[in-house]
Parts: structure tokens; sequence; C-alpha cells
């Protein structure tokens, strides 16, 4: 009977230490899908930052593309016609002016790019560096839709000009 006992124990022991490893296999299975879904989660967060920085790229340039054909149409306009001209040749400075500013707005974008490219030294102090990368971000959403809104209304501007002329 003792033997038996002592069987019951040992079996016990036995079924308590395969519940044990049963749940460590059932917890390392759980991390594990745990940590494949943060890496989707991070590699999809990557990628979307990088559409956004080509779509704002893209953008960019179609503005540029865009203000060079003002500047072009102004500069036109300020000679013809000869006799009474539409626009003054002063007038050119405007879409000038803001092709600086859309190289400034390039170069504002560089710098993002530039803070971006330093992430592995973020981990000295992370919050502040994430919360700098984040008002840049801001800072230059705004920029740029300020840039649109420049170029578009010098556009409109020109567009007047040449309807009441």
């Amino acid at each position: 009977m003792s033997e038996s006992k002592e069987t019951n124990k040992i079996l016990q022991r036995i079924l308590e230490l395969l519940a044990k490893n049963e749940a460590r296999i059932n917890t390392n299975e759980m991390t594990a899908e745990g940590d494949e879904l943060i890496k989707k989660a991070e590699k999809e967060a990557e990628d979307a930052s990088k559409k956004i920085q080509s779509t704002f790229d893209r953008i960019h340039d179609k503005l540029f593309n865009f203000n060079n054909m003002l500047i072009a149409a102004f500069l036109g306009l300020s000679k013809f016609p000869t006799d009474n001209t539409i626009l003054s040749l002063w007038m050119a400075i405007l879409p000038i002016a803001n092709l600086i500013y859309l190289m400034f707005l390039e170069y504002w974008q560089m710098e993002i790019y530039r803070h971006v490219a330093k992430r592995m030294e973020w981990e000295l102090d992370l919050n502040k560096d994430v919360k700098k990368y984040g008002s840049m971000i801001k800072r230059q959403n705004l920029r740029s839709l300020l840039s649109i809104f420049t170029t578009f209304g010098l556009f409109i501007f020109l567009v007047i000009k040449i309807l009441t002329y």
C-alpha cells in the first residue's frame, strides 16, 4: 500500500510538472505571437512613414514645377503685349519668392530626414527626440499646406489679372 501511495505521489508530481511545462509552452507561444504582431505593426508604421515622406516629396516636386510655370507666365505677361502689359515686371518677384520658400521647404524636409536617420541615437533621450520628431512633422505639414495655398493663390491672382485685362 505504501508503494501505491508513493506511486500516486510520483504520478501526481509528474502531472504537476507536465501542467507547468504546458503552461510554459503556452506562454512562449503567446509571447511569440505577440512579438510577431509588434514587429508587424512596427513594419507597417515604418512603411506608412516612408509613404508619407514620398508623398510629401512628390507634392513638393509638383509645386516646384507648377511654380516654375508661374514664373515663366509672370515674366511673359510682363512683356506682352508690348504697349500695355498685363503684369508689371516687378510682379514676377511673387512666384520667385514662392520658389525660395519652396526651397526652404525642401531644406526643412531634409532636416526631418536627418533627424530620422539618427534614430539609433534616440535611445539616450527617447521622449525628447520623439517629441521633436512629432513637432517637426507638424510644422512641415503646416508649411507644406501654406506652400500649396501660396502657389495656387499666385495662380488665381494670375488668372484674375488675365481675365480683367
